[in-house]
Order: structure tokens, then C-alpha cells, then sequence
């Protein structure tokens, strides 16, 4: 399904020039003035549409930390999911920014993904039709949705999963609402504003962040040679697969009738506000949080249960859960053969 590649952090880009390229350096001192270690900043690079991407480096290779796809569309609702082609882009833009003529061996180099990734932010959009929507969603993601060892947190209308995570973190926002804040770039022509501005509405963003340690426990995948077009989306989908979304908070009394008889008295432990974790060991509370999410969708690991009516679990007929694994939204066809699609 459609993905869009966000931030990419990558080293051991090859780039055959003498030249140093840092924003400064940065020094520790002891108090006896001596120096403890230093510390080769950033070199920012300034894209067409005052998006930045930041390098590093010398003696034949570089860094690279930023967005390629904002840097070279001046946007990020949308763009391509090929982690090499936008690459060589991106770093052809930056080498003539620089004045570089990149050699052939450099280019060979970009064009099979010789480099190693650090950090890679892998997004796609659900379609939800109104903001409304978005809105209801996101309440709900921020007090059910969990992963088997992390639940939710909710920041200023986002919502987060292992936000302090060095291998993966999710996170889930109204697209629409973020670009309020933080505006398109001011060089997009002004139809290009209202054609974007208005694709945003009613688009929930997930975003899945891979992080340094990810790429530690997964190897094979740290070069960039590696990487295809679909592979991203394979990812970001095996993360929403494992996300738990209950549909249920509350049952009616036909259905906690219809409980096997030894889940009763759980559910309405559970609903008094006793906190089931303490109480059992840890496999009878698994064992029992597992039989309650399969025939009920109640999950008993939240301590303090919250009534949520109906309207707010199911958006458009649809479970909460089947929507964030449902199809995603591609790429706009008047968004085709534009400036606003790198390509």
C-alpha cells in the first residue's frame, strides 16, 4: 500500500572532494582549559524551498540528516517511497548547491544504495473523509491503542507509540491540523497551496520511525542497497498488524452473560478499577487479557476502564483497527508529472 519516505539519516555517503564540511566545532573543556573532546557540527544545505538537509564529513564521504522529500517537493503530504532514486536526487540538488561535481564512481556509488542508514521515518495516510473523523479517531488511539509492551501517549493532538524508543516508534496526527501550524513553504505557487491545503482534510497520518537500534538488530537492512520501493510500506504495515486497537470498553449485559463463567468475575474486577496486573501472575494475566481481547475486545491492561460509546470506535461503519490496516491514499493524479512529486 502507498507509503511516502519522510527523514532519512544515512553515512558513509561517498562524495570525492578534499573538502571538510562541518557547521563548526563544538569543544569540551576541563577546567584546567584543556580540551576533552570535540565535536564536528552539522553543515546546513538550504533546498529551492527553504527546507534544509544538514551533511557532515570529509576524506571521501559525508553524513546526511534531514527530510529529501520536503527538501526537494517543498512538501510532505505525499511523494515517493524509493529510498535510492530520491536519494541520488536529493544529493545531486546538494551537490550543485555546493558547487560539486559529484564523480562517476560517486554516482554508481549513490545509485546502488552504498551507504549505511542510521534513521529512516517511513509515513502513510488513511483517508477518514472529515476532520471530525480524524479527531475521534485519534481520542480513541490515545486511550486503547497499545503494542504488547507499550501503550499510548497523547501530545498537543498526536498520538504516540514508544516515543522514547531507539528501534521503532509510531505516531499517529491530522495531517490538515499540522500544516495550520507549520504552513506550506511560501515558494509553492498559491494554487499548489489550495490544492494541497485542501487534499490534507480528513487525512490521518501515521508515521513509523526506525531508529538506530533497529537498524543494529537488523543488519541486512542497514545499507541502503537493499531497499526497494514496496519494502517500506511491508514495514510500516507489520507495525500497524501488531498494534492493538480494542473495540469494546464496555459490554451489555447480554454479552457479559454470554462470557465463559470463569471471565465474569475478570470483567468486573476489571470494570471496578482494580488494577489486574497486581493481583494475578504475570502468565494467568496474560492468559486472561488474551481470552477477554478475542471474545470481547476488552483489554483488561488498562487500570482505569473509560466508557467510549460506540460513535467514537467505529468511523464509517468500520473498526478502528480495520482502518489503520485498510488501504491507504496515494499520490493525487493531478500531483503526477509536477514539481510537487519528486520523481
Amino acid at each position: 500500500m502507498p507509503v511516502m519516505l519522510d527523514w532519512v539519516g544515512a553515512k558513509g555517503i561517498r562524495w570525492t572532494s578534499d573538502e571538510v564540511f562541518n557547521g563548526g566545532t563544538m569543544l569540551s573543556l576541563s577546567p584546567d582549559g584543556e580540551i576533552e573532546y570535540r565535536t564536528e557540527r552539522r553543515m546546513v544545505v538550504e533546498g529551492s524551498h527553504s527546507a534544509n538537509i544538514t551533511i557532515r564529513g570529509g576524506g571521501g564521504y559525508i553524513e546526511f540528516s534531514g527530510n529529501p522529500v520536503k527538501f526537494l517537493q517543498g512538501h510532505n503530504l505525499f511523494g515517493p517511497s524509493d529510498l535510492k532514486p530520491l536519494m541520488v536526487r536529493a544529493l545531486d540538488v546538494i551537490a550543485d548547491r555546493l558547487g560539486h561535481a559529484p564523480t562517476a564512481e560517486d554516482r554508481i556509488s549513490w545509485l546502488r544504495g552504498g551507504y549505511d542508514l542510521h534513521r529512516l521515518d517511513i509515513t502513510g495516510m488513511i483517508d477518514l473523509g472529515t476532520s471530525q473523523r480524524v479527531r475521534k479517531v485519534l481520542n480513541v488511539l490515545g486511550q486503547v491503542a497499545r503494542t504488547k509492551y507499550q501503550g499510548a501517549l497523547t501530545d498537543s493532538g498526536t498520538v504516540y507509540i514508544g516515543p522514547r524508543s531507539r528501534r521503532f516508534k509510531l505516531k499517529f496526527y491530522d495531517k490538515a491540523a499540522e500544516i495550520k501550524k507549520h504552513p506550506l513553504s511560501a515558494t509553492l505557487a498559491p494554487d499548489w497551496h489550495q490544492s494541497l491545503t485542501a487534499w490534507a482534510v480528513g487525512k490521518l497520518r501515521a508515521e513509523l520511525t526506525l531508529g538506530s537500534q533497529w537498524f543494529h538488530d537488523n543488519a541486512e537492512f542497514r545499507q541502503a542497497r537493499w531497499w526497494d520501493a514496496d519494502f517500506p510500506s511491508q514495514l510500516l504495515d507489520s507495525r500497524l498488524e501488531v498494534l492493538e486497537v480494542s473495540d469494546t470498553m464496555r459490554l451489555d449485559e447480554d454479552s457479559v452473560l454470554s462470557l465463559p463463567p470463569k471471565l465474569v468475575p475478570i470483567y468486573d474486577a476489571w470494570r471496578a478499577g482494580r488494577d489486574l496486573q497486581a493481583v494475578y501472575s504475570r502468565p494467568t494475566f496474560y492468559r486472561y487479557r488474551r481470552q477477554l481481547l478475542d471474545l470481547a475486545g476488552i483489554d483488561i491492561a488498562h487500570v482505569q476502564p473509560r466508557e467510549i460509546i460506540t460513535e467514537t470506535q467505529y468511523v464509517g461503519g468500520e473498526p478502528i483497527g480495520a482502518l489503520l490496516r485498510g488501504p491507504r491514499v496515494g499520490i493525487p493524479g493531478w500531483a503526477r508529472g509536477t514539481a510537487l512529486l519528486a520523481s
